[in-house]
């Protein structure tokens, strides 16, 4: 058996828990696995699980299909809008072959001020409703489709896709057992993007964090603002998913951010986040802002707490310091029940499997 999958989307696989989940959960189903990437994969790990990487970079669309085509795999996975319009024909060409989205980004228009230009304007439009329609023909022939929880399903058919058979696997990790020897840092550890779509709000008011120190590991430069805060100390890292593991594992309390004046499928972002997930495999308590899904589960399971805003932020750490067994007794109690990738995936990993035994 053969999959190909499909991740032109290009950000790297160490932050990627579903993509490289994906590898293994086929891997251990006798699944060969090709990735489509544009670009190199740094991963000598993920490397040596593959059959092969094809570097798609300075390839034409059309060139990659016949690609796809020639290898005549038994699966194809698609991830994001990046690789559906690509795709899009082929699950009409390609018959013998099963084709899935997988999706991990809501493909949503992009934000337009009203200082861009009208020809701007226009071209935005039309790239985006043409590679949504693509999207919306290639899901028509898939044979299922992944999201991560109820409120991701619901965003997505907002946004015209939708397929009657669609699973619900949080972007999980596996269960975390190692326990990593490092020394213990104070404060609170945020990691991840530190752009305006991501932490808006949390930069806009960045000046409101005192007496709490943030340490903030981002793969790009953050604003300025960031800077002006002593009690804000910033890293700009790029590293492997163990290195990133034991970094953030030093730290008591995680916080999380996604800004509301973001884009839905950012601030919607629910069981999609994959730096909750990181942190809960850890049985790290969480502080987050009120993001819809994402605010829900961690007052429903008591993961941690809910804040209003930055100015809420001491008194949000005293209260998981004060019960800090509680939360993490939680966190592991939940985890293991629900969150657990290998448990969370297997119905849909044994699933195609299955039906690619039947159908070849």
């Amino acid at each position: 058996m053969t999959t190909v999958l499909m991740c032109q989307q290009g950000i790297p696989f160490q932050v990627s828990p579903a993509r490289t989940q994906t590898v293994n959960e086929l891997k251990q189903r006798k699944s060969d696995v090709i990735i489509f990437f544009p670009g190199n994969i740094k991963d000598n790990k993920l490397k040596k699980q593959v059959k092969r990487t094809i570097n798609t970079k300075g390839m034409s669309n059309k060139e990659i299909r016949i690609r796809i085509k020639e290898i005549n795999p038994n699966i194809v996975i698609c991830y994001t809008v990046e690789d559906t319009k690509i795709c899009y024909p082929l699950p009409y060409i390609m018959r013998n072959t099963d084709f899935y989205y997988y999706n991990l980004e809501i493909y949503v228009p992009a934000i337009i001020k009203e200082s861009d230009n009208i020809s701007y304007k226009f071209l935005s439009w039309f790239s985006y409703i043409t590679n949504k329609l693509r999207e919306i023909v290639y899901v028509k022939k898939c044979r299922s489709i992944v999201i991560q929880d109820q409120l991701r399903r619901k965003i997505l058919s907002k946004y015209w896709i939708s397929h009657p058979v669609t699973w619900q696997i949080p972007n999980s990790y596996y269960k975390e057992n190692y326990e990593y020897d490092v020394p213990h840092k104070k404060g609170l550890i945020y990691s991840g993007s530190v752009g305006n779509d991501v932490l808006g709000t949390f930069l806009e008011h960045a000046s409101d964090v005192k007496d709490i120190e943030i340490t903030i590991s981002g793969w790009n430069y953050p604003a300025s603002k960031l800077k002006e805060n002593s009690n804000i100390k910033f890293f700009k890292q790029n590293l492997t998913q163990e290195e990133y593991t034991k970094f953030i594992s030093a730290y008591d309390i995680a916080l999380i951010w996604y800004s509301d004046n973001s884009d839905e499928n950012v601030y919607n972002i629910g069981l999609a986040s994959g730096k909750f997930f990181k942190h809960l495999s850890l049985r790290q308590p969480v502080i987050v802002n009120k993001a819809p899904g994402l605010a829900d589960e961690v007052r429903k399971y008591k993961l941690g707490v809910v804040i209003d805003d930055l100015g809420e932020l001491e008194e949000a750490v005293k209260m998981i310091t004060s019960k800090y067994d509680y939360y993490v007794q939680n966190i592991k109690c939940r985890y293991e029940e629900k969150y657990d990738y290998h448990k969370a995936a297997k119905s849909f990993f044994d699933d195609i499997v299955s039906n690619t035994g039947r159908k070849h």
